[in-house]
């Protein structure tokens, strides 16, 4: 699960903006900084701890094949997020209610 899939879960999480609030906290870094598309890569400082990341290879008949990766949210990143979650450190969303979602399983871990 990426973290913008997870933070969908989350009520209220303004998730067009969750990839900038981690690139922000040196979670991810945008590997192709020219390109109209960016292409988040997971930081050293992240990696293997918060993060993970799924390489997958892209072959086309008429272009060379290149590598995509996607990052990979580990338990203790979902974690994390979703302390920031209940401190309100996420970007939310303006018309959001107020309330927090109860995830049985994220809540005992927080």
């Amino acid at each position: 699960m990426t973290p913008t899939q997870f933070c969908k879960r989350l009520n209220g999480v303004n998730v067009q903006q969750v990839t900038a609030f981690l690139e922000e906290h040196n979670w991810l870094y945008d590997d192709r900084p020219e390109s109209r598309r960016p292409a988040w890569r997971v930081k050293a400082y992240a990696r293997d701890l918060y993060l993970t990341e799924r390489r997958h290879l892209v072959e086309h008949d008429d272009f060379d094949s290149f590598d995509t990766y996607t990052p990979v949210l580990l338990r203790k990143g979902a974690v994390w997020i979703y302390r920031q979650y209940l401190k309100g450190a996420l970007p939310m969303k303006k018309s959001w209610n107020g309330e927090f979602t109860h995830d049985k399983e994220l809540a005992g871990a927080a």
